[in-house]
């Protein structure tokens, strides 16, 4: 029994440095960061005006977060709080050309104004559906360069 005592200080001080980074792990690591860089800009005005949602899974309502940004170039980089790995987001925006801050429609319910959403999913009658905007946040930068038109 003697012989055994020894061992267990050594045993001991393995067992935290098996299991210390899981120990001392935060809840940060488990965050990414999420941006849009938009393109299609002929003219430097307006803003930019991006929303992005994200659940735990898709069909739950999930968070809104808006944001905006001033078109100076020819694109405008958009970055979001960074979000839990694994949640499924989805983004619109629009183009905000005459700073009425909402997407102007025409007769028809036909934007005036360019927009564009997560993944550069095509409207066609109609918004895209969720799916072809979806996608989950992975571990690592999640950035997607969107025309918007």
């Amino acid at each position: 029994m003697r012989d055994l005592f020894p061992l267990f200080p050594i045993a001991a001080i393995g067992l935290f440095f098996a299991t210390g980074p899981f120990v001392l792990a935060s809840p940060a690591s488990t965050l990414a960061p999420v941006q849009f860089v938009f393109t299609g800009f002929k003219k430097q005005a307006g803003q930019v005006m991006a929303q992005l949602t994200c659940a735990e899974k898709p069909g739950d309502k999930g968070s809104l977060i808006p944001a905006l940004a001033d078109v100076r170039g020819p694109q405008v980089v958009i970055r979001f709080p960074d979000q839990r790995v694994g949640q499924v987001c989805t983004m619109r925006a629009f183009r905000d050309e005459n700073g009425n801050q909402q997407l102007d429609m025409g007769p028809f319910g036909i934007p005036k104004e360019p927009f564009a959403f997560s993944n550069n999913a095509v409207a066609s009658l109609g918004p895209p559906k969720p799916e072809a905007t979806r996608f989950v946040v992975q571990s690592g930068q999640n950035s997607q360069t969107i025309l918007i038109k």
